[in-house]
């Protein structure tokens, strides 16, 4: 084991407010992993192993994201072959798998067929049977490939069909790397820049290779630490004052590999490029980098050279020199605090706009303040907006206009929806829920369910996401949601239950007049429910597609889902389904939180006077609002005093967004004196 200690020291500085100099303390805050794991983000090539936390141990390489249609495809029979290549800096793996997308969505008839491919490697051939059982839920064929037929620098992969039965591949348009290529005379020569069946594409194909290996790097990162939590757990924290820091590190590094250390800094409870620091290292911390810094935050990176080993992270202790200004007035004193933590995932999220003028239009042209105008409450108003979208499609799931491949736009989708021409399957239902949502104010994003598309709602009631099918039936109208014991369920609890065999304990409830449909018994009327939450869900790291449709799968639904842009949530430390890159099991990746504001409380140098510090995850926030004592509600900035009387102080705060919808209200109740 190797351990080592980061560090710099600093001089204890004179406090200007008082003119003298105070006394530094030594404060440390311990993360020991895995058991300090969720304090953490970390990418999808971080494994959080029993010894801490390490390099995942495999890769996938992956030219493209797997934009493409179902006519972006090559036929590859006779004497048209095609070739991708694969660029590695060494092997140094244990196994390999070749991924390749069939341009179908039934890949399993070219097995039924007779179909089978040739697949050469570097010169060596495999016989590629298609096994549709391993194949999972995707259109995904596998093949395993010998490590020994792999070499460091560019390797070729090249498939052929000599059986009579067409195999289609997928093809990204795309310039570089350009290493997907396709002769016409069985191999003698190769293109590189006009590939599909009718030559029109420089791209892609989609065919990806794992390797059973560590990845180059990954990165972990602390959540935003209040320093001067570092002092007190209580919720009014005293004024500190930053003066040095270091970090006392328990790691392992075997030859080639490392682990280095950055830290950023800033007034604000979270990271802001006007408020905060960049990135910096220790050694690169200076007096001057550091001096208004309240929240900071550090980032490990581990890095290999050799895909054999990996180091570990086993215990960081960041060691903070503070300098305590003022301490909590000790006849002051927190009663009351319903005051959510903000939970943030690794992976960013973009939210739709609320200035996108398309988003305006469906808003009045559909006339959606009316549509919600009567609901009670804003639970209810998803539930009224649920069962009218379904309700726009007289005919069920569209039998007859599939072959219309509707985009991700509501606008599109509600214009053709009544001439019977709008595609009637669960993406589009899905997603123009999501949109007629945006457009009122409210908050929902989509999620896939192994082969259905849902939407997943933010609940300021609940305070949690909470799952809308709104195609759960194929044979009604119905649209629906789940509940346990009066609880409204996210993809991850009802997926968790299912695989639990606890489908029994599900119910799916209509949000329109149909009786509620225990999880066990979902086969009536074709329901969708327990039994496809089971498998997988993954989610799209955005919900502005009213914005632009790409990057995306334009035809989602339509072929078997090829998309490299989606999280997928794994059960798992390797994932199951290899053919995606962004795959995690850490809950607050899917299941960060909203619309609400976390109060941060600080002494002032006035004893009956706290600082107020306001933080939020609101999309299209447009204020705070604050209520002290149950007066009036005023707008009020992010810091503000809190001058307290004597007995009973009460403060509420809550975020605005731009359509006047309030937040979560945060309630923070302080005695002063001995009331």
């Amino acid at each position: 084991m190797k351990k080592r200690m980061i560090g710099l020291a600093f001089l204890i500085l004179t406090f200007p407010a008082v003119g003298i100099s105070l006394p530094t303390r030594q404060y440390r805050h311990t993360f020991e992993f895995p058991k300090n794991a969720d304090e953490t983000l970390y990418d999808w090539k971080v494994d959080v192993g029993p010894d801490g936390m390490r390099l995942l141990k495999t890769e996938l390489l992956a030219d493209e994201m797997g934009v493409t249609t179902g006519g972006m495809r090559e036929k590859v029979c006779g004497l048209v072959w095609i070739k991708k290549e694969f660029l590695l800096d060494s092997v140094q793996a244990e196994a390999a798998l070749l991924l390749i997308h069939a341009n179908t969505l039934n890949p399993d008839e070219f097995v039924k067929q007779g179909g089978f491919l040739w697949v050469e490697v570097n010169g060596h051939l495999i016989r590629l049977e298609p096994d549709i059982p391993r194949m999972l839920t995707g259109g995904w064929i596998r093949c395993d490939v010998p490590v020994s037929f792999l070499k460091p620098g560019l390797n070729s992969v090249v498939l052929r069909n000599e059986t009579p039965v067409p195999f289609f591949a997928s093809v990204e348009a795309s310039r570089l790397p350009n290493r997907s290529a396709k002769s016409r005379d069985g191999g003698k020569t190769w293109d590189y820049d006009h590939l599909g069946e009718a030559g029109f594409i420089d791209g892609e194909y989609l065919i990806r290779l794992r390797l059973t290996r560590y990845p180059a790097e990954a990165e972990i990162l602390s959540e935003f630490i209040e320093l001067a939590s570092l002092v007190s757990q209580e919720a009014i924290k005293p004024a500190v004052k930053l003066r040095g820091l270091s970090l006392d590190l328990d790691q392992i590094a075997p030859p080639g590999t490392s682990i280095s250390f950055s830290l950023r800094g800033g007034e604000t409870p979270a990271y802001s490029p006007t408020t905060w620091t960049p990135w910096l290292s220790i050694s690169d911390l200076t007096e001057r980098n550091y001096e208004n810094w309240r929240f900071l935050q550090w980032r490990a990176q581990l890095r290999t050279t050799d895909h054999r080993r990996t180091p570990v992270l086993k215990k960081l202790s960041l060691r903070a020199d503070l300098e305590v200004l003022y301490e909590k007035n000790p006849n002051v004193r927190v009663t009351v605090a319903d005051n959510m933590k903000i939970i943030r995932g690794y992976y960013p999220f973009t939210f739709q706009d609320a200035s996108e003028p398309r988003l305006q239009v469906l808003r009045q042209r559909y006339r959606l303040d009316e549509v919600v105008g009567h609901a009670s409450s804003e639970f209810e108003k998803f539930r009224v907006l649920a069962f009218w979208v379904r309700g726009m499609w007289r005919d069920g799931w569209g039998k007859h206009n599939l072959e219309l491949h509707t985009p991700w736009d509501a606008l599109i989708a509600l214009e053709l929806a009544p001439q019977y021409k709008a595609s009637g399957m669960c993406v589009i239902y899905s997603n123009t829920f999501i949109q007629c949502a945006l457009a009122v104010g409210l908050q929902a994003r989509g999620i896939i369910l192994d082969h259905h598309f849902v939407a997943e709602v933010w609940s300021n009631e609940y305070r949690k996401w909470v799952t809308f099918d709104i195609a759960a039936s194929t044979d009604s109208l119905r649209a629906a949601f789940h509940m346990k014991d009066e609880l409204p369920l996210n993809c991850l609890e009802t997926h968790t239950l299912a695989r639990e065999g606890k489908k029994d304990q599900i119910w799916i409830v209509p949000a329109g007049p149909f009786p509620k449909i225990n999880g066990t018994d979902q086969k009536r009327e074709k329901m969708y429910g327990p039994n496809e939450w089971e498998a997988r869900f993954g989610m799209p790291f955005r919900n502005n597609y009213l914005t632009s449709w790409l990057p995306g799968e334009l035809e989602h639904g339509f072929i078997q889902y090829h998309y490299d842009g989606y999280l997928w949530w794994k059960d798992t430390p390797i994932p199951k389904y290899e053919e995606y890159t962004y795959q995690s099991s850490h809950p607050r990746d899917f299941y960060w939180t909203i619309n609400h504001a976390q109060v941060f409380l600080s002494a002032t140098a006035d004893p009956v006077e706290l600082r107020v510090t306001l933080d939020t995850v609101t999309p299209n926030f447009a204020s705070y609002e604050v209520r002290l004592d149950g007066g009036d509600w005023k707008t009020t900035e992010a810091n503000f005093g809190w001058a307290l009387h004597p007995g009973m102080n009460t403060l509420e705060v809550k975020p605005v967004n731009t359509f006047g919808l309030d937040g979560i209200t945060s309630l923070i109740k302080v005695i002063y004196g001995n009331e």
